[in-house]
């Protein structure tokens, strides 16, 4: 079980510093999603090749680790969604979204009072019912899907467990974000006023923003993405918005995947082929 809680610690280890140094929300979820299923799958090799060593701990690895990556992916996951649906430009409307989602999440505790409040309370006499793989008790609810499917690496009840955990994690952000809505912190920055205007899209934009960050041809490449689009954003009076959600865009075209580059690259091509003849 040492293994098991030493990389269920170096994940939230990572969380953490993804936490506090992710550019953006959609860069945050993309590596929160990748640490938590690596870590689920070293935990699954784990198990289904040694096994454990009494019923008790079966039960604490189903009760108490387990559930942390796996709430980690379910968390990550639901905020994706969140914010795919989240209001532009409208603080009521991003208010309304957030106290929304909050009342949704808070609802699966009811939905699940009789499991939340025992884990609430860190009872253990119902532990073999809930954490213990062959128990010969079957549960009837949808959230047994994954025991369902996949009994060597799931119990009744660790599931339910890591969404509880990742629904509580999906309340402390959204109760966080509320206060900054309700209290906005007001910074002044310097601008910069220019009448020059980005006419093309806002995707072409991105592509060109990140294709210059990758030739590290601007602070010999120690400027970040952030300092780059806000640095255009101000010279182009443009709003990128999520455009760490465009790259991902950009990234998953099947072809022509850097379209303007391509173009531009034609266009001063011809244009130099024109000046000689």
């Amino acid at each position: 079980m040492k293994y098991c809680n030493r990389i269920v610690a170096n994940l939230e280890r990572k969380i953490q510093k993804i936490n506090s140094e992710s550019k953006n929300v959609f860069e945050e979820i993309e590596l929160g999603i990748f640490h938590s299923k690596k870590t689920l799958r070293k935990l699954r090799v784990k198990i289904t090749t040694e096994g454990f060593l009494s019923p008790a701990e079966e039960c604490l690895f189903f009760k108490t680790i387990k559930p942390k990556p796996l709430g980690y992916l379910i968390y990550y996951l639901m905020l994706a969604t969140f914010q795919t649906n989240r209001p532009q430009n409208s603080n009521k409307k991003i208010k309304k979204h957030i106290e929304n989602h909050i009342m949704l999440y808070q609802s699966y505790f009811m939905e699940h009072k009789a499991f939340y409040q025992y884990l609430e309370r860190k009872r253990t006499d119902r532990d073999i019912e809930y954490f213990f793989r062959y128990n010969g008790i079957i549960k009837f609810h949808p959230d047994a899907l994954s025991y369902c499917i996949d009994e060597g690496f799931s119990t009744s009840h660790d599931f339910i467990a890591a969404k509880i955990f990742a629904h509580k994690l999906l309340i402390e952000r959204l109760n966080n974000e509320l206060k900054n809505l309700n209290n906005p912190i007001i910074v002044e920055a310097p601008s910069i006023t220019t009448n020059m205007n980005w006419t093309g899209t806002k995707s072409d934009l991105i592509e060109l923003i990140y294709a210059l960050h990758e030739t590290g041809s601007i602070n010999n490449g120690s400027t970040d993405i952030k300092d780059l689009a806000d640095l255009f954003q101000q010279v182009l009076n443009i709003d990128l918005g999520e455009y760490y959600r465009t790259y991902i865009e950009i990234r998953s075209r099947k072809i022509n995947q850097t379209k303007f580059l391509d173009r531009m690259k034609k266009n001063l091509e011809k244009k130099m082929a024109d000046a000689d003849q």
